[in-house]
């Protein structure tokens, strides 16, 4: 039988075209070298770029899937932190040894010495019987500016086929997460502060949108801005076919940390958009865009 982890809005299994599309979101799909048997490409049963897709919007749903492992995840999201429930199951009909499960943060700011986002996770056991599943924690906490969300890094062993299997995989959960709403309706107020944010960061990228989003248009796009928790001004744009959302991160660090968003439609292809991030800081930004761009594409 499949196993099931009950999980409110996971995403079902993938048709097998989707599985070279799926393997895209695989940071590393062999990493390290291992002792012992040669491992197997092991592919994912599920596209992992459509799984991120839901679960940067999302705070429930399935990361990962492949023939033996499934993980899902269900998350609680205040200001600055986060908790995050793994729930790693075993598929397969025979027990899964060596397993064990890591979190990577890139250092966002070499001069601090330590990562913008700080994590915590439970260790996961060693062995997972056949048909069950555990859950591991995972605690994050946003101390200061970070660009890309971490990594996790999952190994296991088939006890039937003795072969080691790692996967790499992203994770949605960049500094987008503990966006806080922007809380001005003033005009005013807003392009005060745009015109400050662009004095300090900007990243500016040109973005093909997916063809649901580009039928959608402006309203597509706010959309994906509420997605990615940012606060979409539509109308406050003197161009209708443009619109700007801001939001605020609560770093410990900066508490205040702001980002606001301007993206304006290509005159002459409804596919393409311009998108503009200003933040307090670089790292904010490219984290920002990169959320965005993910949920636009």
């Amino acid at each position: 039988d499949e196993l099931s982890l009950n999980l409110d809005g996971a995403a079902p299994a993938a048709p097998s075209s989707a599985l070279d599309a799926g393997a895209r979101g695989v940071v590393d799909p062999m990493g390290a070298s291992s002792v012992g048997p040669s491992p197997l490409v092991i592919r994912p049963s599920v596209d992992l770029v459509e799984c991120l897709k839901k679960l940067r919007a999302a705070d429930n749903g399935l990361l990962y899937e492949d023939p033996y492992v499934q993980i899902g995840v269900k998350s609680q999201w205040q200001a600055n932190r986060g908790r995050v429930m793994l729930y790693l199951g075993n598929k397969h009909g025979a027990d899964l040894a060596d397993v064990s499960v890591e979190v990577r943060s890139e250092v966002s700011d070499a001069s601090s010495g330590g990562p913008g986002l700080q994590t915590r996770l439970a260790p996961a056991p060693s062995s997972l019987g056949a048909k069950k599943q555990v859950q591991v924690l995972l605690e994050l906490a946003a101390t200061s500016a970070f660009a890309v969300p971490p990594t996790l890094a999952l190994r296991y062993a088939v006890a039937d086929d003795g072969a080691s299997h790692r996967v790499a995989l992203e994770t949605p959960y960049g500094c987008h997460k503990f966006l806080q709403p922007w809380p001005s309706e003033d005009p005013g107020v807003f392009f005060a502060k745009w015109r400050e944010l662009v004095g300090k960061a900007q990243k500016v990228e040109v973005v093909r949108a997916n063809a649901s989003l580009a039928a959608a248009g402006v309203a597509g796009v706010a959309e994906a801005m509420r997605d990615v928790r940012l606060t979409p001004k539509p109308g406050l744009d003197p161009n209708p076919k443009n619109v700007v959302a801001a939001g605020i991160v609560p770093y410990a660090q900066a508490p205040n940390t702001t980002a606001m968003v301007r993206v304006e439609s290509d005159a002459n292809d409804a596919a393409v958009f311009r998108v503009t991030v200003a933040a307090d800081d670089a790292a904010t930004a490219a984290g920002v865009l990169r959320a965005l761009k993910g949920q636009i594409e």
